[in-house]
């Protein structure tokens, strides 16, 4: 299957906003050096392009360490619109009207490096159909310098494709750029690439930004610093902007739905958001597959050693074994079918895949930057084979390798399987699973655009933070977790005085039947709530445990126990389950207190004598 590409006038404006920058510039023939630029004229083309947008109106041209004396256009695109195929056609266009031909992308990683050269690939006979030439992209080599010559002496567009690391690294191999090459005619690459005078595309600036990074571009001598991403850091000549809530209007993006998964943290919640992924996953299959859909999730974890791990014979980590277990037992209910037949024809173990950093020495996946990875071919290169049903991966796990660069239209369902501080990772981390899906015929599809992020708590604030900010104002709130209200607690010092144990008892009884949270995680959506037992900490001695931290005497604590229903005693080996006897206790001293009382004692003094009373307070 290929994917199909159409001119689409949202992508027409972000080209022409670049274009029409450059609108007072002569033509000049291709060769293998870029014209100069008319500079008199840059200012007011820029600020005519800004005030056609409605965008703020440059003073002055901005400046950048990596080109101080060149124009510096920013172009906010929110994830999933498209943004590779609009600075593809750019520089077609940008050739077409000004004969500029040379021409450089800088990406910050190996798998958005892999991503483009992909994009490259897809949509050239597309851009033959509409300007009867294509690109001539290549990936920059260090020991393949003959394509660089090729990009200095070959007509046509000629594209560079870069990650920050061959240029930017302290490594031998990576310096080899700026060193004189004996089956290069004793030139250095960098050489030839200042002479052209390349228009230099940079895919997610905000990752390339540090001094070193943009003193380091500044080598290539731009003519101008084309800027792509929905998640500007240091902002420029913006000239365009496509943000989030217009792409969610315009229905350009898919549309997220939130499930949110609460309870405590751990490899019981990590287990229950594992078997949320795979039922909206199934259920989104369900429903697609008998038009030949294929429907793919991606989970994104925090270590590798929970999916891979090599001291294991068979190296499933914790996640890929609980995986397979909760995938098996979701999917041995399907009635009899084709989706039923579908799915027996997949093994467990075959429908999941991990893309990682390579530890290059030993082969094995490990915990590093896309910076690190040789991609598999699969995820990263032969992103349409993995649209086919007869590909057996569905269920695709990663981390940051994955934050960016990669994106495919049929994902459907996310999980977070981490915690995410870092605002412009988690966007980016949602932005995989924003571009609309497609058919089997590689044709865009209406009425499927759903997103399901299955998250945990703090994710799911991240995304309520979102529609706050006015990022993803339409995210449906259909599916949120709802965690019972935390135990009020109220301390305070209590005097010496006197009461009844028995009601001491039947206070307690009655509040931890009814305050004591419930173990279990928590699923909310629309029209239905799902609850999952949590497996509670088996307690040796629960009534000493409880006497010494309440200090009550195990007599009264046995009795507190043997009252309560037998739901609530497994959940008294808990913290709040003595926050709650605590707070009983000091509620029923407070009421008998005598205003001079100032003496505190508890359940365990001595006992009295006969006919008095015993005494009791909190320490």
């Amino acid at each position: 299957m290929r994917l199909q590409f159409q001119v689409q006038q949202f992508q027409t404006e972000a080209v022409a906003a670049v274009v029409d920058c450059f609108a007072g510039q002569p033509y000049a023939a291709p060769g293998p050096r870029n014209a100069p630029l008319v500079t008199e004229r840059l200012l007011p083309d820029v600020r005519a392009v800004q005030r056609r947008a409605g965008l703020p109106v440059s003073g002055t041209l901005a400046g950048s360490e990596a080109a101080p004396d060149a124009p510096n256009l920013d172009v906010e695109m929110e994830t999933g619109t498209g943004k590779t195929y609009v600075y593809i056609k750019t520089i077609m266009e940008l050739n077409r009207r000004y004969g500029w031909s040379r021409f450089i992308v800088v990406v910050p990683g190996v798998a958005i490096r892999e991503g483009v050269r992909k994009a490259f690939e897809m949509t050239a006979e597309h851009f033959q159909q509409t300007y009867g030439t294509r690109p001539r992209p290549f990936t920059y080599d260090s020991s393949a310098l003959h394509e660089l010559e090729r990009f200095r002496s070959g007509t046509g567009v000629q594209v560079m494709i870069i990650n920050l690391q061959a240029f930017n690294s302290v490594s031998r191999e990576n310096r080899r750029i700026y060193e004189e090459q004996d089956g290069f005619g004793s030139r250095r690459p960098i050489d030839v690439i200042r002479a052209a005078r390349p228009i230099v595309v940079i895919d997610e600036p905000q990752r390339i930004g540090s001094a070193r990074s943009l003193e380091s571009l500044s080598r290539f001598d731009p003519l101008m610093v084309l800027r792509y991403s929905a998640t500007h850091r240091v902002r420029h000549d913006l000239v365009h902007r496509l943000d989030a809530l217009t792409a969610y209007r315009e229905k350009l993006v898919k549309r997220i739905t939130v499930v949110g998964v609460e309870g405590e943290p751990g490899p019981g919640k990590r287990r229950i958001q594992i078997r949320e992924v795979i039922r909206a996953h199934l259920d989104k299959e369900r429903a697609l597959y008998p038009q030949g859909v294929k429907v793919l999730s991606l989970l994104f974890i925090d270590q590798v050693v929970k999916y891979r791990d090599y001291a294991r014979s068979d190296q499933l980590g914790d996640y890929a074994r609980i995986f397979v277990e909760e995938y098996l037992e979701l999917t041995a209910g399907e009635p009899d079918g084709d989706y039923r037949r579908y799915l027996d024809g997949i093994p467990a173990g075959r429908t999941h895949q991990g893309y990682f950093a390579i530890d290059r020495r030993t082969g094995h996946m490990i915990d590093g930057s896309a910076s690190d990875v040789d991609a598999y071919d699969l995820i990263l290169r032969d992103r349409e084979r993995l649209l086919s049903l007869d590909e057996p991966v569905r269920f695709v796990f990663s981390h940051s390798a994955l934050r960016e660069g990669w994106d495919n239209p049929n994902v459907f369902v996310m999980g977070m399987l981490k915690c995410s501080t870092n605002t412009v990772s988690r966007r980016q981390e949602v932005g995989r699973g924003l571009r609309l899906a497609v058919d089997r015929h590689g044709e865009r599809m209406a009425g499927v655009n759903e997103l399901t992020v299955v998250a945990d708590e703090s994710y799911a604030s991240f995304v309520a933070g979102l529609q706050a900010e006015g990022d993803f104002r339409e995210i449906t709130d259909g599916r949120r977790a709802r965690s019972p209200a935390p135990v009020p607690v109220r301390r305070a010092q209590s005097p010496r005085v006197s009461f009844d144990s028995s009601e001491l008892v039947s206070r307690c009884v009655s509040a931890l039947d009814t305050d004591l949270p419930a173990a279990c995680y928590v699923v909310q959506e629309s029209t239905a709530v799902r609850t999952y037992p949590i497996n509670a900490d088996k307690v040796r001695d629960p009534v000493g445990q409880l006497a010494e931290r309440t200090r009550l005497t195990r007599r009264t604590i046995a009795a507190i126990l043997t009252a309560i229903r037998p739901g609530t005693f497994a959940l008294c080996g808990s913290e709040t389950a003595v926050e709650i006897i605590n707070r009983e206790k000091a509620a029923l001293i407070s009421a008998a207190a005598p205003p001079s009382a100032s003496r505190s004692v508890d359940d365990r003094t001595p006992r009295p004598r006969a006919g008095r009373r015993r005494s009791a307070a909190p320490r």
